[in-house]
């Protein structure tokens, strides 16, 4: 599990990089998908941790 974690939110990293240098070079609506996909992976990244945690608490 924390490894699944651990590359979901590298990889939301790396897309929100990637977003903003393309965003310096072809503008915002050229990169726009890799800012929602960053944003999609921080939800998921979220989710699972909270997922975790409550079947912790059971």
């Amino acid at each position: 599990m924390k490894l699944k974690e651990t590359i979901i939110f590298s990889l939301a990293a790396g897309f929100l990089l990637i977003g903003i240098h393309q965003t310096m070079t072809y503008g915002f609506g050229a990169s726009y998908w890799l800012y929602m996909l960053s944003i999609g992976l921080l939800l998921w990244y979220k989710m699972r941790k909270e997922a975790v945690k409550n079947s912790e608490k059971k």
